[in-house]
């Protein structure tokens, strides 16, 4: 089976996801629109953006890049630079801590955002369609705002995307994995015509692409879903 293959081709389409996210604010891996939460908004108390805000002040973390780990300013890194060849950048890999990481970075700086604009609420949830573009609950009441806002603030759109990104490689490299598992645990004809079955539409390409979804509470943090099932938070 071509395990193998389908880790480059995911490891490939992560290139590329990356690449764009930093030339362009809302241009993530193609990913579902995703389903949203009933409730448009989140309300964030001025204690929480005063703690989240305090937080962002260390702005380095530990990644998980294809050149091995790395402490990275992370807001430096999704900077655009005319003078940094593009491909010079350590290119991060759809693991759990870059997600983690990266949502506790967004987490901590929405906050101060939202105050900045005058938005009093955060949306409940956001997702990307297939074409990248950021898509808001339909009775969200400060979209227009919010929409500016991330317009008048690129990295953190782009960090936002790749959060989007980096998820639904991980979940697609995890379908992967979890049919390579089983295939190689079969020790039957049976069994392993069984798993051929079962991991199909994955095998032919046909598996269409997670529900990929940003939350936020009320206490400013970010988590992620995949169809509605928490990845990361």
């Amino acid at each position: 089976m071509a395990i193998a293959s389908l880790a480059a081709s995911a490891a490939v389409s992560l290139v590329g996801s990356i690449a764009r996210s930093l030339t362009s604010s809302s241009r993530p891996a193609a990913s579902s629109a995703g389903r949203v939460e009933d409730s448009a908004v989140t309300t964030i108390s001025q204690a929480a953006r005063d703690r989240l805000a305090a937080e962002a002040s260390g702005a380095k973390a530990t990644y998980d890049t294809m050149q091995g780990s790395q402490a990275l300013d992370i807001d430096a890194y999704f900077t655009p630079d005319p003078s940094r060849p593009l491909l010079s950048l350590p290119l991060l890999a759809p693991t759990r801590n870059n997600i983690d990481a990266l949502s506790r970075h967004v987490s901590a700086a929405m906050p101060e955002l939202l105050a900045r604009y005058g938005i009093p609420q955060a949306p409940a949830s956001i997702a990307y369609d297939t074409n990248g573009q950021m898509q808001l609950p339909a009775d969200y009441p400060y979209a227009a705002q919010f929409r500016g806002a991330m317009a008048e603030n690129p990295v953190l759109a782009r960090q936002m995307s790749t959060i989007n990104a980096l998820s639904s490689q991980m979940n697609g490299m995890e379908k992967a994995m979890s049919f390579d598992a089983e295939y190689r645990a079969a020790k039957t004809p049976a069994e392993l015509a069984a798993v051929i079955t079962k991991y199909r539409s994955l095998l032919d390409g046909n598996l269409p692409p997670a529900a990929i979804a940003l939350h936020f509470d009320n206490q400013g943090r970010l988590s992620v879903t995949a169809d509605n099932q928490a990845l990361a938070a």
